[in-house]
C-alpha cells in the first residue's frame, strides 16, 4: 500500500515544495489509490475514493468562499487521500478559511509553493500503485484458479475453500446464510484496526450468503478486489448446495412478477403466496450502484431495520425492493423509508430512487415503473436518493406527447415571467419554481439559492408584479407550481418544444 507519507517524500513530489496544511488525524498513514489531475470544480462525482487530487487552485480559489466549501465538502464526500492545491505564482498561501473547512470536513489539504509539473507526479506515484495492485490481482486469480480447481476435482467442500481463500489472503474469512447462522471460518481471528469488507453471494437472484474479510493492512484494495472476483466464484460453489426454499422461490416469482407488469391477478397469487397480507400498500425503490457487481446487503438491513415488510430481488444489476405497508399512515412509513435509505447510501457510490404509493399492492408495477422514469429523469448521483413525487412536473411534460397542450397552459399561467427572463437575462423562473417548493418559505428558498433574504424578497415583488398577484392568494397556486416546473423541466429537455419557454 502507498501512503501518503511515502507520497510526500516522492522525489517527484519533493520538487513541488508540498507542505500539509490542516490538522486532518492520521493524514500520513492515508492510503493513495490513484493520482488524479483536474481544474474541473465538478470532478467529485467521477472519483471513487482514495484519490490524490492535484490542482492548480486557480479556478477554486476564485470562487466565493461559499462555493470553495461546497467543493471541498464534495471531495471529502468521495473519501479521497487528500488535495493538492498549487499556490506558486498566485501570490497569496491558501487562506485560513479554506483550510478550516477542509479540516471539519476532515479533507487534508496539501499546498505546493513550486511549480512541478503534475505529470511527473502522476507518473511516478501511479507506477508504484499499478505495481501493488498487479500483485493483488496475481494473488486473487490464483486463489480463484485454485478454487475452481477444488470444486471440479472434490466438489463444493466450503471448508477447504475458506481455508484458501484465508491462507492466501492472509486473512479472516467467514460466511453467513442470509439469515444470519455460521456456514463456516478459517484463518486467525483479526483484533484490532485493519481492514473489513463484507460482500453477498447471490444464487438465484436472492441473497444466499454474506462473505466476511478482514485482515491487519490498513489498506481494503486487496480484500475488495477479492470479494469482487471471490462472489462469483463461491456463487457457483453454492449453488450446487443452495436449495431455494419455498418462501425463498415465491419471493423470487413476485418480485419477477411485479417487475415485468404480468397483471393484477397474477400479482395477487403470488402476492398471496409470498406471505404478504392482501389490503396492504405498497412503494417500489430501485437502487442502483456504479459497480453492477455490487453488494446489497448492508442497504437491505437497513431497510429491513426501518420496519414494513419488504421483498427485495437484483434485476439487471440492479435491486429491485417492493415495501408493503399498511394502508393507515403510509405517507409517514414512506418518509420512514426515505430517510433510512439516505442515511444508508450517504458516502457510498449507490443511488435509489423511489416510486410513489400505491394503495392497493397488487398494482406495485405502477409504482416501480414511476421509479424507474425517476431514476432517468434524475440521472441521481452516488449516495442520492431520489423521490418520484419531487419529479412531478418532470413527469407531467413527458407524459403529455401533444406539446401544444403544454404551451397554452404554461404561458397562460407563467408567459410574462418567461418573457421577463428572456428579454433580462434573469433567472425567475428558477426562483419561483424554488419558492414554490420550498413551501413558498422566503428564508428557505434564499438559502438553497444562496442569496440574500432580500435579494429574494425583490425576485418575489417582481414575480408577483408579472403574475398580477400573490400566488398563495390567486386561487391558481396548483396551476403556477406545475407550470413553472413543466416550463423548468422543458428547458432542459430537447425533446420538448421549446416554444413552451419563450
Amino acid at each position: 500500500m502507498i501512503t501518503l507519507a511515502e507520497v510526500l517524500a516522492s522525489t517527484a513530489m519533493s520538487e513541488a515544495d508540498p507542505i500539509l496544511r490542516g490538522n486532518v488525524p492520521g493524514t500520513l498513514r492515508r492510503i493513495v489509490r490513484w493520482v488524479h489531475s483536474s481544474e474541473v470544480l465538478e470532478i467529485a462525482p467521477l472519483l471513487r475514493g482514495g484519490e490524490l487530487l492535484l490542482s492548480g487552485g486557480a479556478a477554486l480559489l476564485a470562487l466565493p468562499p461559499q462555493e470553495q466549501d461546497l467543493y471541498i465538502r464534495s471531495l471529502a464526500g468521495r473519501n479521497i487521500a487528500a488535495l493538492a492545491l498549487q499556490t506558486a505564482g498566485q501570490g497569496a498561501p491558501l487562506s485560513a478559511r479554506l483550510i478550516a473547512a477542509a479540516d471539519s470536513y476532515g479533507l487534508p489539504v496539501i499546498e505546493l509553493r513550486s511549480v512541478a509539473p503534475f505529470v511527473d507526479i502522476a507518473e511516478a506515484v501511479n507506477r508504484l500503485v499499478v505495481n501493488e495492485q498487479a500483485a493483488a490481482h496475481q494473488v486473487v486469480d490464483e486463489v480463484s484458479r485454485r478454487i475452481a480447481r477444488q470444486i471440479t476435482d472434490r466438489g463444493p467442500h466450503l471448508p477447504s475453500i475458506l481455508e484458501m481463500v484465508a491462507t492466501a489472503l492472509v486473512a479472516e474469512v467467514s460466511m453467513a446464510a442470509s439469515d444470519g447462522l455460521p456456514m463456516g471460518h478459517a484463518g486467525s481471528a483479526i483484533a484490532g484496526d485493519g481492514s473489513t469488507v463484507v460482500t453477498g453471494i447471490v444464487v438465484g437472484g436472492q441473497l444466499a450468503a454474506e462473505l466476511t474479510l478482514r485482515s491487519l493492512s490498513a489498506d481494503p484494495f486487496l480484500l475488495e478486489l477479492a470479494a469482487d472476483r471471490l462472489s462469483g466464484i463461491l456463487a457457483l460453489a453454492l449453488a450446487q448446495a443452495f436449495r431455494p426454499t419455498p418462501a425463498q422461490v415465491a419471493n423470487a416469482r413476485l418480485m419477477e412478477a411485479v417487475i415485468e407488469g404480468v397483471g393484477v391477478g397474477n400479482v395477487e397469487r403470488l402476492w398471496l403466496a409470498a406471505e404478504l397480507l392482501p389490503g396492504q400498500a405498497a412503494v417500489m425503490a430501485i437502487f442502483r450502484a456504479s459497480d453492477r457487481e455490487a453488494n446489497f446487503s448492508a442497504v437491505e438491513r437497513v431497510l429491513r431495520a426501518a420496519g414494513g415488510k419488504i421483498k427485495s430481488h437484483l434485476w439487471d444489476g440492479d435491486l429491485a425492493v417492493l415495501f408493503a405497508l399498511p394502508r393507515s399512515k403510509t405517507r409517514k412509513s414512506r418518509e420512514a423509508l426515505l430517510h433510512a435509505a439516505r442515511e444508508a447510501l450517504r458516502g457510498t457510490d449507490t443511488c435509489a430512487a423511489f416510486g410513489p404509493t400505491v394503495d392497493d399492492g397488487f398494482r406495485a408495477h405502477e409504482s416501480y415503473v414511476e421509479a424507474q422514469e425517476t431514476m432517468g429523469l434524475g440521472m441521481p448521483a452516488a449516495g442520492e436518493v431520489l423521490d418520484a413525487i419531487e419529479f412531478l412536473g418532470r413527469r407531467i411534460v413527458r407524459a403529455v406527447p401533444d406539446s401544444g397542450f403544454l404551451e397554452l397552459y404554461v404561458r397562460a399561467c407563467i408567459g410574462e415571467v418567461l418573457d421577463w427572463d428572456r428579454k433580462h437575462g434573469t433567472a425567475l423562473l428558477a426562483s419561483l419554481l424554488c419558492w414554490l417548493e420550498s413551501g413558498c418559505n422566503t428564508t428557505a428558498s434564499a438559502v438553497t439559492l444562496n442569496v440574500e433574504r432580500q435579494t429574494m424578497h425583490k425576485r418575489l415583488n417582481k414575480i408577483r408584479d408579472l403574475l398580477g398577484g400573490d400566488p398563495r392568494t390567486s386561487g391558481r397556486l396548483f396551476a403556477i407550481h406545475v407550470a413553472a416546473a413543466a416550463a423548468a423541466y422543458a428547458a432542459l429537455a430537447p425533446t420538448i418544444s421549446r416554444r413552451a419557454i419563450h
